[in-house]
């Protein structure tokens, strides 16, 4: 269970970040009702971003589906276990060093959830037309100027607004604790100006990983390579998100998470006690349904994943690059 209050949102995201929606899924009034209607709720991102064929959708809806009975057999039980020990820390202070690793086993499961993904988002990707990725990049152009807009980060710095970015990380951060305080509100106005006085933001950070990723389908409609090469390229995509190779985009990324998880535990160490009420049934409503769900799996006996598992092999490099560096 992600919690996070970041200074750098991310609404909307293409194939690869739809896909790990299973995960966080706190923008749900209801893990169990989000996670029950992914299928559908994927399906139709997918075809609002690629405009899909009829035989594409299905396509997509077998894989889709397929991936979800493997994720719902296999990694519900240890998602249950990791939320309640971040419930069990959560009751006491927390330093930003906690908070950096809770948000690294978040990671780690997303990256084991991208790997199983990759051989479904090599499936499709091989089927585009160029028409369908000039339309993936329409709606990415709009998606990245949306984002500016609502977040305010213009493409000349001076013209940044750091007050509407602090705004709705202050929206978030009373989506878990309620009401904030006044001192609360100016810790976080401070910390988002302070994490925005460079040239380079999140916003160019999106849109540099969705250039990146219109390249990839790029490649992938262009070359036509085997499946199996076409899987390859998505996992080398996923370990890039993961694990940043360019040193100014690590050091940026890198920092900011450090910016942000500061930001979080003095928020969590200043709750008062009906923040930390509020908190804790926020958490434990989650915890409810996580535990729901694993009882739904357990009563239909799903025991092993329907993926080839040739499909489903993580690469020795991949695991490699799953660890912390």
């Amino acid at each position: 269970m992600k919690m996070s209050f970041p200074t750098f949102p991310i609404r909307r995201w293409p194939l690869i970040i739809v896909l790990a929606v299973i995960l966080p899924l706190t923008a749900c009034s209801s893990i169990r009702f989000g996670y029950n209607h992914a299928d559908t709720f994927l399906i139709f991102r997918l075809d609002q971003y690629f405009d899909l064929e009829q035989s594409q959708k299905q396509l997509a809806k077998d894989r889709i589906g397929a991936l979800l009975a493997w994720h719902r057999a296999t990694q519900l039980q240890d998602y249950a276990a990791l939320l309640d020990e971040i419930r069990a820390k959560l009751n006491g202070p927390v330093t930003p060093s906690e908070i950096i690793s809770f948000q690294d086993k978040i990671r780690q499961r997303l990256e084991t959830l991208g790997e199983r993904a990759a051989p479904e988002i090599a499936k499709l990707a091989l089927t585009l037309k160029p028409s369908q990725i000039a339309q993936v990049r329409r709606e990415l152009d709009e998606d990245a100027a949306e984002f500016r807009e609502e977040y305010g980060y213009s493409h000349d710095p001076s013209n940044d607004n750091p007050q509407a970015r602090a705004k709705l990380v202050i929206k978030r951060a009373e989506f878990w604790l309620g009401k904030l305080t006044e001192q609360q509100r100016a810790m976080i106005r401070q910390a988002t100006a302070e994490s925005d006085s460079g040239n380079y933001t999140w916003a160019d950070e999106r849109e540099a990983r969705q250039r990146e990723f219109l390249a990839l389908l790029s490649k992938i409609e262009r070359q036509k390579p085997q499946e199996r090469i076409a899987t390859d390229w998505v996992r080398d995509y996923f370990a890039e998100l993961a694990h940043q190779t360019d040193p100014q985009r690590r050091a940026f990324v890198e920092t900011s998470r450090r910016a942000n998880a500061e930001l979080i535990a003095k928020l969590l160490n200043s709750a008062t006690p009906k923040q930390r009420i509020a908190l804790n049934e926020k958490l434990q409503g989650y915890a409810a349904d996580l535990a729901a769900l694993v009882e739904e799996n357990r009563r239909l006996g799903q025991h092993m994943s329907p993926l080839p598992s040739d499909e489903l092999s993580v690469r020795p490099e991949a695991k490699a690059s799953q660890r912390p560096r």
